[in-house]
């Protein structure tokens, strides 16, 4: 199994922590990982992406050519990887904020994660969400697992932080049961 992942958006929308999340799961499963953070020099608002690279193999190369997966979380991120896309990718985008998209492609998978994490008031979960929806579509990984690498991720913050993280993941995988 090898799982190419390229995540896109803006700086602050939190997508270079879920790229090293979806990382640290599956080195936490016994996997080769890779993961090549890109981000611009703006704080905040800049593009930002990453690749992941989950394997049972060797991985000879961080760098995501042909991705297995896109998780864009907005239209900027689209637009920039739109070309990537072929019949096999599955590509999970955040309705809310990619509006101009072409659907053709099986695979294609709309879910407002802005609307879910403001619905459990927490916004800063909207990665979380969409990873949740990744988890359910792709089930590569053992729910277990999420669970204790979110809990370590999270470790010192409040404990009310892992519990919205863990609904916000809930939600996300909930849209496509």
């Amino acid at each position: 199994m090898t799982e190419k992942v390229i995540i896109a958006g803006s700086g602050g929308q939190g997508v270079l922590t879920l790229g090293i999340f979806i990382a640290k799961i599956g080195f936490s499963e016994g996997k080769n990982v890779t993961w090549l953070p890109t981000y611009g020099a703006e704080k905040r608002g800049g593009f930002s992406f990453c690749y992941t690279v989950v394997s049972d193999e060797e991985i000879f190369s961080p760098v995501v050519e042909s991705p297995d997966t896109l998780i864009l979380f907005d239209q900027r991120a689209y637009d920039v990887y739109k070309e990537k896309i072929n019949q096999q990718t599955y590509v999970v985008v955040n309705s809310n904020l990619v509006k101009n998209i072409n659907k053709n492609n099986k695979n294609f998978f709309e879910i407002d994660a802005t609307k879910i994490a403001k619905e459990i008031n927490f916004i800063q979960a909207m990665n979380v969400v969409m990873f949740g929806a990744y988890f359910q579509l792709k089930k590569i990984f053992k729910i277990e697992t999420v669970y204790n690498v979110m809990k370590q991720m999270l470790k010192g913050k409040k404990e009310d932080t892992f519990l919205k993280n863990k609904i916000a993941f809930e939600k996300g995988m909930e849209f496509f049961k």
